[in-house]
């Protein structure tokens, strides 16, 4: 197994920003790949700058009033596509807005595959891999795959090439627990067997503890590790310790087994906070 550290969405940096200036701070931290957000329309500047209302999806010549160009140069920079959570945002007058997550409808499955490959043509490249989320309980596993089928047949498409589409659990969405990773990654094997070698499960670890709590051993045991191609580590997105909550040496020994190589998102806010979680996960795997 291998492990390759991705550099985080760090508050210090420009949210949207550009590749290149992601990758010179990866490569300070021996990073592999840089995480970039492809969140719909998530503060009042960007609405502004864009005439869109918040949470709406960017079209394609809005994304340049989001995104800078990449600095010129013959390196192709590995990054991952952050698609957006459903997290609540606020306007600017105080009211409270969450994007729904529509995997159970066939025109909005086709709206953000359009997004995901308007921001990779912005960026000059393929991303490496592209993560999504589960969304409400309107949505089922088997939405949600139909989902991951269109992002990769028009990615295909566009560039001869197939991403892994990795799925992260969310707290308060439809796929939150053990067992309901196990069934969606249960639907794949059985009723989606040609997206096998392209669709896994990114393990936000936190979250699944802030769901399952005194069951987070039961439901950490219940999910398939073939399917789970990356983690999550990070503590409320600080640093994690052995005195967490968290029983940090089960998830870590539960990495250490898996054979196949896999991805470590130290998701904290802060920069100093990227090389210490980098070093907490190195010392202990």
């Amino acid at each position: 197994m291998t492990i390759s550290y991705v550099f985080p969405n760090v508050s210090s940096i420009l949210q949207r920003g550009n590749l290149t200036t992601r990758w010179e701070h990866a490569k300070k931290y021996g990073c592999s790949f840089v995480e970039v957000p492809a969140d719909f329309i998530k503060t009042p500047k960007e609405a502004e700058r864009t005439g869109l209302n918040l949470c709406d999806i960017p079209s394609k010549e809005k994304i340049p009033l989001l995104y800078s160009q990449n600095a010129p140069g013959p390196e192709r920079i590995p990054y991952i596509l952050h698609t957006e959570p459903s997290l609540s945002r606020r306007d600017g007058f105080g009211m409270s807005v969450q994007a729904p997550l529509r995997w159970n409808d066939a025109s909005w499955r086709v709206r953000i595959t359009r997004l995901v490959c308007d921001i990779s043509e912005f960026l000059g490249g393929p991303a490496a891999k592209i993560e999504i989320h589960p969304g409400d309980r309107r949505n089922s596993p088997d939405d949600i795959l139909k989902g991951v089928q269109i992002i990769l047949a028009e990615y295909e498409k566009m560039w001869g090439f197939a991403p892994e589409i990795l799925l992260e659990n969310r707290t308060g969405q439809v796929i939150s627990t053990g067992k309901e990773i196990a069934e969606i990654c249960h639907c794949c094997k059985t009723d989606y067997p040609d997206l096998l070698q392209h669709f896994g499960i990114v393990l936000d670890v936190q979250q699944l503890f802030t769901v399952t709590k005194g069951k987070f051993l039961m439901e950490l045991d219940a999910i398939p590790m073939e399917f789970v191609k990356g983690f999550h580590i990070h503590a409320k997105h600080q640093t994690p310790s052995m005195i967490d909550p968290i029983p940090w040496d089960d998830v870590l020994s539960c990495i250490r087994g898996i054979r196949h190589d896999v991805i470590i998102n130290p998701e904290v806010l802060l920069m100093k906070n990227v090389a210490v979680t980098i070093g907490f996960c190195e010392e202990r795997i």
